[in-house]
């Protein structure tokens, strides 16, 4: 069956490839066939002459006679020109003369001329088998193709849908094809090399041939006038004719069936791809108009209507009204975030400018020396020894050779005859040692005052608040302040330190499922992969299933945010319960809301606006798409996004399409503030609530899941119909979210407690192996010859399952928390992933984004195997991360510090 599917394509693109390969497939006058044996070059000269083998045998035989007897000529040219039926047509004639030529060298190379009767009784069905395998069928095509134009196969008429300047240049660069040994045509050579061929291992899934894309692009023809190109002198006052070229892809989507009956794409459709170099005076339009012509035309019939033909047109980002206002926003930033480290900068060198002034004044400071000393013993003070306690509002008296603050004045004792840069053995400046005890003899001090003044902290906060709020929003974008507290590895106090670990395990967890998906397989119209076949047998193996199971990592996000969202306010929700002011209480239902919007949506908003209007500015390449789905999406559906309903409205159409996770949060966040409400009221019944919100939650995933029977693999055949009613919808995510408001709860009751060694063994052996089953159980199914799952089956797992792996994550925190992590604990708290845990937000955002520009860019497709998915895996992770953290730098950190100015200290 495979094989018959194979001829069944064979036949479809044949001409295409004979007219496009045969023409250009010429070097030096002659080049033989590549990647084909010589039965296969004898099996398609037969084929494409029509009769069937025996009878051409059978001819050839009856003609044997003649030609052992040196009249072979004369009988092979009869015959030759009895299989053309053209004989009284004299440019068949010369087609007879050279097709007769090749043919006679094929038969002196095949020997047949020393065989007996006897043989060739024997073997007469093979005899022309034999001969044509020693045909050398491309050369005969290019002699033939030199005979005339181009526009023999393919004439054009005033039916004709193409551009006269794009078919004129056209037929003129196939007809150079032919003769680009010639010095003067040489960029017909380049033209040739600059297309793409059809591609050996069309059954692995390489379907795509693309060409020299950059290689097309520099090339400037030019046609000489009274060159004799397509057998015609160029004489016309079109000639001489200059012109460049431009890249093309053409494509045509094929059913799954063409990899054979045992393959499941699992929705993907194959798509055969072309890379054309041609005339820059050609248009995606032109070249299907040029492919309905003559005799290519009547061969392709209804197929030219399933292929696409996309040039590439250089557009101009000044004439995207949207993406210069894009530009001008992104700008606005660039500017504030240079202003506000000058700023900064000049705020830090006045402050250190009037310290160095102060440390000059020292010098000849004058210090009051309490005591009977004589006051020339004190010439001045070693500065370094003395011990200055830091600012305190009063006076603050000690003892021992401590000072005191008072007024600004530091009060600090000395030992007795102490000079500056003295050397003495017995003197010591903290103090005299008492060999019997080790205590301080505090007998040979004096007291002296030491004026002070101001410090460079002093100072900078003097000229901050001299400046005012203009000031403290420049800073908001210094990167000076914000650089430091995005590197820091420092955690606040009290925080649950292992979170950063599994907030930075999870996001690349995601990351890595993407690595399969974004670039690779969501390429509408191109096949980027060079052996899509092989990746089908990859997951079905026991390890695969860890990518299948990333999923998961957006509802371990879904449980930290409960947690952190219970946690943080039942502590706010107490203090305001004993003083429930309506005027308290409205502001905090204000600040509750205002606060994760401000948090989420600035910096959400500006890396939707850079996908939707520069994405398409930032990459080119010979597999970069005519347009980019989900950004296109982005122009009328933006707004969804904005409101965070783009997983309930318009879903069909949706703008950066991986945002549905923050539609989900944010809709989990508003509704929490009537349970957070009724876990201050009574812990129980707000506990009922939760539970039986969860419940929902569960059930409605059941349901669904059992309507739509969808998973992982079935996204791209169903239509959308999984991904749009289960996977993306709330009711089915809210129960990992319910788990995170329970640990928080509990969290909050008990902010420490002692776990047993009982307890703790039990619930990391539960943990390890539920969370292990859920991920890999998927390979019952997934496996070759699997037991497809029934829709109950799938039901329970696609409900049960993700609170399932929520309570695992849950209980990980826990134990982290109370102590029994032991090396998972130091792992996930490392301080090293506290900054990449800042960032996963601004990682989340923008990691498809860079897949799809890596991919949609490169000049050469992808092969899928472990080691290079892993090696992209990893450069997607550094990149993602060093691109989040520019952007957290330049629109996150700032927005947060401006919360401050807008809220002031009230929260």
């Amino acid at each position: 069956m495979k094989y018959q599917n194979m001829m069944k394509f064979s036949k479809t693109f044949l001409t295409i490839v004979v007219v496009l390969c045969s023409l250009f497939a010429i070097c030096n006058g002659k080049v033989t066939a590549q990647n084909m044996s010589d039965g296969d070059k004898a099996r398609w000269v037969i084929s494409t002459l029509g009769p069937k083998p025996e009878r051409i045998g059978a001819a050839i035989y009856d003609a044997g006679n003649s030609l052992i007897s040196k009249i072979g000529a004369q009988a092979t040219s009869i015959l030759l020109k009895g299989l053309l039926q053209e004989t009284k047509n004299p440019a068949m004639g010369r087609v007879a003369d050279i097709i007769l030529d090749h043919f006679s060298d094929a038969y002196n190379l095949s020997g047949v001329g020393t065989w007996n009767e006897s043989m060739l009784n024997t073997y007469k069905s093979q005899v022309a088998g034999l001969i044509l395998s020693k045909m050398d069928f491309v050369g005969t095509v290019h002699d033939l193709t030199r005979l005339g134009s181009a526009r023999m196969i393919m004439p054009f008429t005033n039916k004709s849908k193409v551009n006269p300047d794009c078919y004129e240049d056209s037929m003129d660069v196939l007809d150079a094809v032919n003769e680009m040994q010639r010095s003067d045509l040489a960029w017909a050579r380049t033209m040739f090399d600059a297309t793409g061929k059809l591609p050996s291992g069309v059954l692995k899934g390489h379907m795509t041939s693309l060409g020299s894309y950059d290689s097309c692009l520099e090339i400037h023809a030019r046609i000489p006038k009274n060159i004799v190109i397509g057998a015609k002198n160029k004489t016309s006052s079109r000639y001489p004719r200059d012109f460049d070229t431009k890249y093309c892809r053409a494509t045509m989507t094929l059913n799954p069936s063409v990899f054979g009956s045992g393959v499941d794409t699992h929705g993907i459709h194959p798509i055969l791809t072309l890379g054309l170099c041609l005339p820059d005076s050609c248009k995606a339009d032109d070249i299907e108009g040029i492919m309905r012509l003559g005799y290519l035309g009547r061969s392709l019939g209804s197929n030219v209507d399933n292929t696409v033909v996309y040039c590439p047109e250089k557009r101009s980002i000044a004439d995207d009204t949207p993406a210069v206002v894009a530009v001008v926003i992104l700008s606005v930033f660039g500017f504030l975030v240079v202003c506000g480290t000058l700023y900064e900068l000049r705020q830090q060198f006045i402050a250190d400018k009037g310290d160095a002034s102060n440390t000059i004044n020292r010098k000849n400071d004058h210090y009051d020396v309490i005591g009977k000393v004589p006051q020339n013993n004190y010439a001045s003070l070693n500065k370094a020894f003395v011990i200055e306690e830091s600012k305190s509002n009063g006076d603050v008296k000690q003892q021992n050779g401590s000072g005191g603050i008072q007024n600004g004045n530091t009060i600090t004792e000395l030992p007795a005859g102490y000079m500056q840069h003295k050397e003495d053995d017995n003197l010591n400046p903290a103090g005299v040692s008492n060999k019997k005890n080790g205590e301080v003899d505090t007998s040979h001090y004096v007291t002296v005052t030491v004026n002070k003044k101001p410090q460079s902290e002093t100072k900078l906060n003097a000229i901050q608040k001299k400046n005012g709020t203009f000031g403290a929003f420049l800073k908001s974008f210094s990167v000076i302040t914000n650089g430091p507290k995005l590197l820091s590895g420092k955690s606040g106090t009290g925080a649950i330190t292992c979170l950063h670990g599994i907030r930075f395990f999870s996001i690349t967890w995601i990351m890595l499922g993407h690595t399969y998906n974004y670039g690779l397989v969501t390429n509408p119209g191109v096949m980027t992969t060079i052996n899509f076949v092989d990746a089908i047998p990859m997951t079905q193996r026991f390890s695969y299933q860890a990518v299948v199971g990333a999923g998961y990592g957006v509802d371990t996000f879904y449980m930290i945010s409960g947690m952190l969202l219970a946690l943080i306010q039942l502590k706010q929700m107490a203090k305001l319960k004993k003083d429930p002011k309506a005027g308290k209480v409205g502001y905090y239902v204000f600040y509750y809301y205002f606060h994760r919007f401000w948090r989420l949506t600035p910096m959400y908003m500006i890396i939707l606006m850079i996908y939707t209007c520069l994405t398409t500015y930032i990459g080119d390449g010979p597999m970069w798409p005519k347009q980019i789905e989900s950004a296109e999406n982005c122009r009328e559906s933006w707004w969804t996004n904005l409101l965070y309903v783009n997983n309930l409205v318009l879903v069909d159409k949706q703008c950066m399409a991986w945002s549905w996770f923050l539609a989900n949060d944010m809709q989990f966040y508003v509704v929490s503030l009537i349970l957070l409400f009724f876990f201050t009221v009574n812990t129980k019944l707000g506990s009922l609530f939760v539970f039986l919100l969860m419940a929902a939650g569960i059930v409605s995933a059941g349901i669904k899941e059992h309507k739509y029977n969808g998973s992982f693999f079935t996204m791209k055949s169903d239509g959308g119909a999984f991904w749009n009613n289960v996977y993306i919808t709330p009711w089915c995510r809210v129960a990992a979210f319910c788990i995170g408001l329970f640990l928080g709860l509990i969290f909050y009751k008990k902010p420490k407690a002692t776990l047993s060694k009982t307890k703790t063994f039990i619930g990391w052996c539960l943990a390890a192996s539920i969370g292990f089953t859920l991920v890999y159980c998927t390979h019952t199914e997934n496996k070759k010859n699997g037991t497809t799952w029934s829709r109950d089956f799938r039901a329970v797992y696609e409900s049960v399952g993700r609170p399932l792996w929520a309570a695992c994550v849950a209980w990980v925190i826990a134990a982290c928390h109370y102590g029994r992590g032991g090396i998972i604990n130091s792992i996930l708290s490392w301080s090293g992933l506290v900054p990449l845990s800042r960032m996963s937000y601004a990682a989340y955002l923008v990691h498809p984004i860079l897949m799809m520009i890596y991919v949609f860019s490169k000049r050469s497709l992808v092969y899928i195997a472990d080691y290079d998915i892993i090696y992209l895996f990893l450069g997607h992770t550094v990149v993602t991360f060093m691109v989040s953290f520019v952007a957290s730098l330049v629109f996150e950190a700032p927005f947060m510090a401006l919360e401050k100015l807008i809220v002031g200290g009230r929260k």
